[in-house]
């Protein structure tokens, strides 16, 4: 099954694209490289002894998004795409909303046009703002988040809630 990783030539997303392979999956790469290098790219090939297929584009761009869902057969998504300067949300908050609701909103709806049912989002500990105790496990109450960054995540899990309950 190919995998689509948003964000993928990340530090994160990279050593996802890693274990993807190493799993049995076929990883696909989608970065617009806003936090990453495309230098990234040729160390993976070296660790994985393949090419790896990459798409520099940015997962708001419907259009570009879908032409890669169906020209790959994506069969699940791991989304890393993120902002994640919790300082930096503080002083621009419309960035973060927008790349960070926004990518998510639209590689939802991608998901859902094509019949996609595999998504792994990588939300944060912040959704659970300033913990009662630790560690913080899922069972912990949601407080407000402590930052912009963390509110775009925390509405992510709610988007993501409404979504699968709807069916």
């Amino acid at each position: 099954m190919k995998i689509l990783v948003t964000g993928g030539a990340g530090f994160i997303g990279s050593h996802t694209v890693v274990a993807l392979q190493e799993a049995g999956f076929e990883p696909v790469i989608l970065d617009n490289y806003s936090n990453a290098d495309p230098s990234v790219l040729q160390g993976l090939e070296r660790i994985l002894g393949r090419p790896v297929t990459a798409y520099q584009s940015d997962c708001r761009d419907e259009s570009a998004l879908r032409a890669i869902f169906q020209q790959e057969n994506i069969g699940g998504v791991i989304h890393f795409a993120a902002f994640k300067a919790v300082g930096e949300s503080m002083q621009n908050p419309l960035k973060y909303y927008d790349n960070n609701v926004g990518g998510l909103l639209t590689v939802l709806r991608v998901m859902l046009d094509l019949n996609v049912p595999h998504l792994i989002f990588s939300s944060s500990c912040t959704v659970y703002g300033e913990p009662e105790a630790l560690p913080v496990t899922e069972q912990a109450p949601v407080r407000p988040p402590g930052s912009v960054y963390g509110n775009t995540k925390q509405i992510g899990e709610e988007i993501l809630f409404d979504v699968v309950q709807a069916g």
